[in-house]
Formats: C-alpha cells, structure tokens, sequence
C-alpha cells in the first residue's frame, strides 16, 4: 500500500534547522528554505527564480553530476566567508539540496585548526627563543658576563609575550560562553593605560601620547583595561618605532569615548569588516613579524559590547588607524 501526502513544501523547509534548496532541472531555484537564508544570507527573494549558479561564485561538482546524495562545497561570491558543504540528491526533474550540519561541523573544524596554528605561532616563537638565550648563557657564563642583563632582558620579555597569548586564549573562552562583565565600578582612563603600559613596558609608554584623558568609565576596570591594551598594542606594532599612538578622551554627555590612533601601515577598506572576527590577520607577511594571536580585536569587541558600547574603526592603507570606543557615560547610567 502507497501512502501520498500532500504537504507545504516551504512551510516543511522552514520547519528544518538544516538550510534546504529545491532548484529544478533548467538550474533554477523554486524553493529556499529560512534556515538557508539564515545560512547563507541570501533571502528567498533573492535566491526564488535565479539559476542557482548565479548565487555563488563556484559549485563543486556543478548540479547535475550526482544521482545519489553527494557531497557539494559552494562557495560564496565572499569566499572566506561562506563556503557551505551541502548534501545534494537528484529528483525526477531537480534537485534537492540540504546545508547545516556540515557547514557546522566544517566551521568547527576550521575553528580548530586556526586555535592550533594561532597558538603553534604565538607560544612557539617566544619558547625557542628563551630557550635559545638560555642555553647560550649556560655554554658561555664568562664570556657573556657583559651581556648578562641583555640576555635576561630579552627571556623577560619573551616570557611576557607567553604570559599575554596565554592570557588572550583564556580569556577568549570567556568571551565565547559570555562570562563577562561580573562587576561594574567607575574607573579613571589614566589609571587604565598606567595599568596597561605596566604590561606593556616603559619603553612603549613613551611612545603613546595621551590627550584629555581626565575621564571616567564605567565598567570592570580589569576587563576595560584589556580592551584598551590590545588596542594599544596593535597600534605600537603596526607603526614605525619612531612613530607615536595618541591616546583621546571624549566626554559627549551620555557617551564617553577613548580614540586610539597610529600612523602606521593602515588597513584596506576590503578588511575593514572583519578584523574583529577571531584570528583575521590583514596581511599575514606583515602581522607574521609582529606576532599577535590574532584575537585582540576580538576580545576588545567583546569587552566594549558586554558594556553595552561599541568599537569603530577608520583606517586608510599606509595611513594609520583611528579606533574609538564609545561607552555609555557614569553619569547617563547613573540615571537610568
């Protein structure tokens, strides 16, 4: 016995998580589920009535190779930013396509193998060269004596970049599960950056130039000072040793805000929307030299959101950079 049921198709795809695709056998789309929209950002509006070709700037293999369900990778007309691995099984006169659970599994996986190459970098480099200095001044403890300082100098400081890129992991994993912002206290921006260039050192601190700093904020005054010391950072490495980083508070009323600027290597108007996304780097030949993680820009969005703010950036190549973050004022929430 044969059991038909007529059923709505679009209100059963909707009903889905996974994204689902109906496109019949002339390359075009009759059917796009919420959950693909949700997925690929292309709306139903967008994507009913165009080839499907026309929707993203590759398919592999193209439609019409498979007769059992198959795997496909599309890839959007942004390609780092969406590459769906979907299922796709040929129908009397189309196809169907399903995309979700492998989009996810492949971002995890993408996830992991970024956590790994970011961390091999960041903790690799400063331990060979501990290690390095290290063994040398064991091999040669007359003959060095006069570079003793030099060399520990140097074992410091690598040791504090360790300390940072492991400080910078943890606290990303808070950002993730949003175990943020446990108490709110009225903090001076001076006493934020003293905090950072304790971090940071001296000889950075003479090469940052503060303007009308007198303010105050309102938040966890360690995490907003993590959020100003990446700010700082980034704009000391990516500016030549001579250049300074100017430090601005904005008292606006309701907002306070604090700019951080450099004049140095700037950033393309192409990257500008996602230098805040986890382990973006701009130029990898550049930010190679510099070191980095490749999460500070994140974990400062993060900081300033979970204080109901937000960080802006202005960039131009070869530049600098200007980054304002906009805080609600003690006063304004005071009020509220």
């Amino acid at each position: 016995m044969h059991l038909r049921v007529d059923v709505d198709f679009d209100a059963l795809a909707d009903w889905i998580s996974d994204g689902i695709a109906y496109v019949g056998s002339d390359g075009v789309v009759a059917a796009w589920s919420a959950s693909a929209t949700a997925i690929t950002a292309i709306s139903r509006a967008d994507a009913v009535g165009k080839c499907f070709d026309e929707l993203f700037a590759r398919v592999e293999p193209p439609l019409g190779l498979a007769v059992v369900p198959e795997p496909i990778v599309l890839f959007g007309q942004d390609e780092r930013r969406r590459t769906l691995h979907a299922t796709m099984l040929s129908v009397d006169d189309g196809w169907l396509l399903s995309f979700g659970r492998e989009l996810r599994f492949a971002a995890i996986e993408q996830l992991k193998e970024e956590i790994v190459a970011a961390v091999s970098h960041e903790l690799k480099t400063p331990i060979a060269t501990i290690k390095a200095y290290a063994t040398t001044m064991r091999a040669n403890p007359d003959a060095l004596a006069d570079h003793r300082n030099d060399f520990l100098a140097t074992i410091e400081e690598q040791a504090d970049r360790l300390t940072r890129a492991v400080d910078d992991l943890l606290l990303v994993g808070r950002v993730t599960a949003r175990h943020l912002l446990s108490s709110r206290s009225s903090v001076s921006l001076d006493r934020l950056l003293d905090r950072a260039f304790e971090r940071l050192g001296p000889t950075a601190a003479e090469r940052v130039e503060r303007r009308s700093t007198a303010i105050t904020l309102s938040g966890d005054p360690d995490l907003l000072g993590d959020a100003l010391l990446h700010l700082v950072d980034n704009g000391l490495k990516f500016s030549p040793d001579s250049a300074s980083v100017v430090i601005e508070g904005l008292d606006e009323g309701t907002v306070v805000a604090v700019r951080v600027s450099d004049s140095g290597i700037g950033i393309g108007e192409e990257h500008l929307p996602y230098i805040f996304d986890r382990f973006y780097r701009v130029e990898r030949n550049l930010t190679a030299a510099t070191g980095g993680s490749g999460l500070g820009l994140t974990i400062t969005r993060e900081i300033v959101q979970a204080h109901g703010g937000t960080v802006s950036v202005k960039s131009v190549p070869h530049g600098g950079s200007t980054f304002t973050i906009s805080l609600p004022s003690p006063s304004a929430r005071d009020a509220s």
